[in-house]
């Protein structure tokens, strides 16, 4: 029988959300990002989704979010 060696990631989407506005540019590419966190296309795809729903990003294009910065009050 055949094992397969991965791992279990836990992440709170809220401060990676965060972290996100703080670093990128205003718009954010699943492909550029799945490199930068060297994960798959699909998981980093999965993960701006989750994150459109948050509120921390906007689908512009096929696989091209925009990053929405918060305003301060």
């Amino acid at each position: 029988m055949k094992t397969k060696d991965y791992m279990v990631l836990t992440l709170n989407l809220h401060v990676f959300g965060r972290r996100l506005r703080e670093r990128y540019r205003k718009w954010i590419k699943v492909k550029d990002l799945a490199n930068d966190l060297g994960i798959s296309s699909r998981s980093a795809g999965k993960l701006l989704a989750s994150l459109e729903k948050l509120g921390y990003v906007s689908r512009r294009a096929n696989n091209v979010y925009e990053v929405i910065s918060y305003k301060k009050c």
